[in-house]
This record gives structure tokens, C-alpha cells and sequence, in this order.
């Protein structure tokens, strides 16, 4: 890179750092008092939204206080809101929210990609007060990334660009909608890859030309993307394609990868980018079991975990090393809860019928489910996620992801939960000594039905036989499962080893509607229907737990 180019990335990271010291000061502030930080939001989201449809229905004027909220105005899913979403959509005004609408986004859930959430002004800039935070503190922990460039993710869109009946917009281009206007200014004079590229409708061409355009930055210092697949899967496309992308780049710098790479001996971030200083990513939860894959890219980078953000809205962020409570590293002793960007209310897990908790209630090793009331006239709502409270930051819970609430299958009876899965996942690698690259537990339309685990991992049939075993052993321990089997209502679990399962099951929830940034791995998918994409490599890939 020029100097010239040099010096103005320091001086557009200087000015944007300094733009975003604004909103670590009103989070510091909150986390020294989060109890009134908090009811000062609910009392400025009443106030503004007491005159929308919503609000008179729920009598939002005559909320005084916090017990009065929680009387007035139900918890409630997506489900709910589908009808006040869809006068929304229809163009009527001051719905949900007094602030009028500027877009609809589509969830980037799992089980549903259809369901749509509101976007207002105020939405977008209670997101901003969240990853401001963030990132005046990873700047601040790695002053290396002054002068550098980011990739934040810029995945291609699933569908063609669309609008409500009402005419609204639907979709947010790439991920640096989540800033506000000046952020998003310096950002995109900052970024490795522009948001553009989101318009290509060629995965295999989008995917090309980002990888040329990421290995063109030899001053790339942040890597920013939701899914760790994601990541991994575009590093394999590098390692797979290293001499064509080569012969795209400067003599110089196509020199300089080569030589990084033969004295690396693989393809790593560090030899790709010789300032690339963290990745962030989600690591907690289902994510964890693809964490090994990504740090055989990544062995002597960074990477932080993401916190909770949903498209419906914030719930944590995360903050490196040394800010706070000092537990873990870069995020991993959980990440902080936005307390200044929603009012957020904390289900005890415990006492599920209990009125919800505020943040500064939150008790340490405790299990919670969150429920956000945010400007994008959401209020109240359960967001079905499960987080545990690991330390504090100064009064605030450090919260860690750990599941969706209720990814529960249940055909017959049996309420295999996700969390059982990820047990029986773990017993059956230490039992085995395998671990899975890729594990996915679904239902089969077999006759007799049964469950089949879609195995990726290095062993023979037999190996793979005895790791579905313990797998089942720890279904087994639940009453429900083991009953649907003594009644022959299941039949043994199967397991199918398969190649390349984290990038197939990549492009089936693509096809499903889900941006590739956007999905998350789980170990377990209650609707079934995987055996089209995962189907049997002859009689050797099959390998029936139970003759």
C-alpha cells in the first residue's frame, strides 16, 4: 500500500475511533448503575410509543414503573406480532412504533427464515450502542489495527431484492448497517471488500472474487463474520485456489503470500496477512464444534467470540481481555450485556414462572432466557435463547450463549433436546477418542422411522458404529426417548459418515432462504429431511448402531 494510502486509513481510524468514545462513556456509565441506566430506556420507549396501535392496545399510559410494565404488556414470540408486522408491511403508519419504518429484515433463524422484523432509525442506532462499545474497545486492546482495513461480512444474498405491498424495503446489504452514518462512512472506506458484492448471484464467483480482494489487502487487521463455517469455508476456497488467485494479484504481493506460505507450510492467516490481529466470530454454543476447523487456518490469530445479537436486537458484545472483570480472553468469560441498547428483562431458567429479572439481578452461574422490548417496537420479546451469567463487568452480567431454548424433536414422544445431543456428542468422543468435524442429528422418514446422526470425523465404520453407540446410550438416559424405543416406535439410531458436511449443510439453508453469513451450525434439526443432501456413499457409509 502507498503511504499516502497509509496515512489516510491512520487518520479515518483515528477519527473513527474517536467517534465511537461517545458511546463507550454511556456504556461505562451503565454498567456502574445498570438498575437505572435500564429504566431509563423502558421509561423513554413508553413515552415514545404510548400513541401507536400497539401501545393504546396495551395501555402504555398508564405504565408508571416497572411492575406496572410488566403487568400491561404480555411476553410474546414472533407469532404475535405477525399480525401487527403485517400492517406494517402494508404501509400503515405508527403500528409498533411512533418512528416511522425504514425497512423489514428477515430473522437469519434456523427454523424459520420468513419471519420479518421491523427496522426503524432508533433500532439501528441501539444496535450502534452496542458495537461502539465493542469496537473502541478492541481498537484500544490492539492498537495494531490503526491503519489497517476489515472484512466484515458480505455474504450473497439469498434472494432477489424485494419490498413489502406497503412498498418497504427488505434486507440489510452487508453488516455495517448495524452502525450508525459516520461509522458506516469511515467503514467503508476501511473495508477489504466492499458491500457491492452481496449483489452477485454466483456463489462460485462471489466467492472467487472475495478471496481475491482479501488477499489483495496485505493490510487487513480485522476479520468480522457471524458464522465460524463461514469463515473456514472460504479459507478452504483460498488454500483450494491459492495459484489462480496469485496470478489475479500485484507481482509483489502475489510474491510475498507465496513466500509466506511455503515458510508457514500451509495456508494461515498470519502468512495471508502479516497484521491481521483478530477474528471475530461466533465461538459459544453449536458453534463450538467448528472452532477446530477454523484454527487450523488461525493458529496464532485472535479470536473473539461474538455475543448475542439477533436480528430483533442486542443482547451482549464482547470485551477483550483486561476490560472488567478480567475472566477469560477476548471474550470467552462471556460477553457484556448491551445495557444501553434495550431494556432487557432475564427469565430465570430456574423459576420459569417468576417474573423476569433485571440485568443487575442476574446471579452468577445462573441460566437465562432474555426478553428485549427495543425501538423497532418489539416489546417484551422472549427471545428463545439460553445464556449463562459466567462474572460482571463492574454491575452488568457477562452473559455466554449457550443453546436455543426449545430446538426440541419430538415425533413420537421422545423431546430429544439440543442440549442432550451435545452431550451425547461429547461422551461419545471421549469414549471413542473421535472427534467430529461435522455432526448433525436429524429424523429419517425410514420405515420404521428412527433418528440418523450425519457423521464427518477421521475413523473406519466400526469406529463410527461405536461413537453412535454412546450417542444413543446418552439418549437413552432420557425416559421419553427410551420408551419410543422399547415400543419400537424408533428404531436404532444409524450413522452416515459424509464428506464436506459443514459446506453442504451451508448450502441447504441457503437454499432455504439464509444468507451464508447468517447460519449457524446445530447439532441437532428437528425438521429432518437431510437424507437428499447427505445421501448413503454405498454400504460401507452406513453403520447401523445396533445389528
Amino acid at each position: 500500500m502507498a503511504p499516502t494510502d497509509r496515512a489516510l486509513l491512520t487518520a479515518l481510524g483515528l477519527g473513527w475511533t474517536a467517534s465511537l468514545a461517545p458511546a463507550w462513556r454511556r456504556f461505562a456509565r451503565a454498567a456502574r448503575d445498570p438498575e437505572r441506566a435500564q429504566l431509563e430506556l423502558l421509561k423513554r420507549l413508553v413515552r415514545e410509543n404510548a400513541s401507536t396501535a400497539y401501545g393504546q392496545a396495551h395501555r402504555f399510559e398508564d405504565v408508571r414503573d416497572l411492575a406496572s410494565w410488566q403487568r400491561r404488556v404480555p411476553i410474546v414470540r414472533h407469532e404475535a406480532l405477525v399480525p401487527w408486522i403485517a400492517r406494517v408491511a402494508a404501509g400503515e403508519m405508527r403500528v409498533l412504533t411512533s418512528e416511522p419504518v425504514r425497512m423489514l429484515e428477515r430473522t437469519g433463524g434456523s427454523t424459520d427464515a420468513n419471519k420479518l422484523v421491523p427496522y426503524t432509525a432508533g433500532l439501528l442506532a441501539d444496535f450502534a450502542a452496542a458495537t461502539g462499545p465493542w469496537l473502541f474497545d478492541l481498537h484500544r486492546r490492539h492498537p495494531g489495527l490503526l491503519g489497517t482495513r476489515s472484512y466484515w461480512s458480505v455474504s450473497p444474498v439469498a434472494r432477489e431484492p424485494e419490498r413489502t405491498e406497503g412498498g418497504l424495503p427488505i434486507g440489510l446489504e452487508d453488516d455495517t448497517a448495524y452502525f450508525g452514518p459516520l461509522e458506516r462512512f469511515a467503514l467503508g472506506r476501511m473495508m477489504a471488500v466492499p458491500g457491492r458484492l452481496a449483489r452477485m448471484r454466483d456463489v462460485d464467483a462471489w466467492r472467487f472474487e472475495t478471496a481475491r480482494r482479501l488477499l489483495a489487502a496485505d493490510d487487513l487487521g480485522l476479520i468480522s463474520v457471524w458464522s465460524p463455517t463461514f469463515l473456514t469455508l472460504l479459507m478452504e476456497h483460498v488454500e483450494a485456489r491459492l495459484g489462480d488467485l496469485l496470478a489475479c494479484l500485484p507481482e509483489k504481493r502475489a510474491a510475498r503470500i507465496e513466500a509466506a506460505v511455503q515458510a508457514e507450510g500451509r495456508v494461515t492467516g498470519a502468512a495471508l496477512w502479516p497484521r491481521l490481529a483478530v477474528v471475530s466470530c461466533w465461538a459459544d454454543g453449536p458453534s463450538e464444534q467448528a472452532m477446530p476447523a477454523l484454527r487450523r487456518f488461525f493458529p496464532k490469530t485472535a479470536i473473539q467470540p461474538k455475543g448475542l445479537l439477533a436480528t430483533e436486537g442486542v443482547v451482549s458484545f464482547p470485551l477483550c481481555r483486561g476490560a472488567g472483570d478480567g475472566r477469560g480472553g477476548d471474550g470467552r468469560g462471556g460477553a457484556v450485556a448491551a445495557a444501553t441498547s434495550h431494556f432487557l428483562e432475564l427469565i430465570d431458567l430456574s423459576r420459569p414462572d417468576a417474573p423476569p429479572v433485571l440485568l443487575h439481578e442476574a446471579e452468577v452461574g445462573g441460566r437465562y432466557s432474555p426478553v428485549l422490548s427495543t425501538r423497532g417496537g418489539f416489546y417484551r420479546y422472549h427471545l428463545p435463547d439460553v445464556v449463562e451469567v459466567t462474572g460482571r463487568h463492574g454491575a452488568l452480567p457477562r452473559l455466554r450463549f449457550v443453546e436455543k431454548l426449545e430446538r426440541v424433536s419430538d415425533r413420537f414422544g421422545e423431546k430429544i433436546h439440543a442440549a442432550q445431543v451435545r452431550a451425547g456428542l461429547e461422551r461419545a468422543t471421549a469414549k471413542t477418542g473421535i472427534v467430529p468435524r461435522f455432526a448433525l442429528l436429524a429424523p429419517s422418514d425410514d420405515a420404521p422411522p428412527r433418528y440418523r446422526l450425519y457423521l464427518e470425523a477421521v475413523g473406519d465404520g466400526a469406529a463410527c458404529a461405536r461413537f453412535g453407540r454412546a450417542l444413543e446410550a446418552q439418549l437413552e438416559e432420557s425416559h421419553h426417548y427410551a420408551y419410543c424405543r422399547r415400543l419400537g416406535q424408533l428404531a436404532p439410531l444409524e450413522v452416515r459418515r459424509v464428506k464436506d458436511g459443514a459446506a453442504t449443510y451451508l448450502r441447504v439453508q441457503q437454499a432455504r432462504g439464509q444468507r451464508a453469513g447468517d447460519v449457524k451450525l446445530t447439532c441437532l434439526d428437528p425438521r429432518g429431511g437431510w437424507d437428499a443432501a447427505f445421501p448413503p456413499a454405498g454400504e460401507a457409509a452406513a453403520a447401523r448402531v445396533r445389528p
